[in-house]
């Protein structure tokens, strides 16, 4: 099963559907989507699509899923490299008005530099993606965030 996340913010996300409701029709993907749509409405054949899933029922749809097909939003991401997924991130593109900046390319290049997920750029086409899928080996994630919360805690230590 592939599991696509389009996030929540309160904007249309159409490209990544339109591309993986093609291939779909085109016999090229073939086993079930899932779409966690938020406010992107988009009929389809071919594709489960579901607005919102409530937190626990989408922790597992993350542990069942194949693959998994996300924006590039730092939530949806983090939680798919902590569960070790593989993943492919598209970056939601303030020209499109998909959001209002362009903050989502900047996180999509350094995780795919940190090789924790397969880049999908509007300058690529996701047919030529998902063949590296299967030989793609994430890097496990290890979170900082304790090395924040850690220097913080000596800093007002100090004062």
């Amino acid at each position: 099963m592939i599991l696509v996340l389009l996030g929540t913010f309160p904007t249309a996300f159409k490209r990544p559907l339109v591309e993986i409701d093609r291939l779909c029709r085109d016999g090229i993907i073939n086993e079930k989507v899932i779409v966690q749509s938020g406010h992107t409405r988009f009929d389809s054949n071919y594709l489960d699509m579901r607005p919102f899933i409530a937190p626990d029922e989408l922790t597992g749809l993350y542990k069942q899923a194949r693959l998994v097909i996300t924006q590039a939003g730092t939530g949806s991401l983090i939680k798919g490299m902590k569960l070790q997924k593989k993943i492919i991130a598209i970056p939601r593109l303030a020209k499109y008005k998909e959001v209002v900046d362009n903050h989502q390319e900047e996180i999509l290049q350094e995780f795919a530099k940190q090789n924790y997920i397969l880049p999908w750029t509007e300058d690529m086409a996701l047919e030529d993606i998902l063949p590296k899928v299967d030989a793609f080996e994430p890097t496990t994630y290890v979170s900082t965030k304790q090395n924040i919360i850690d220097h913080l805690e000596e800093y007002i230590d100090s004062l």
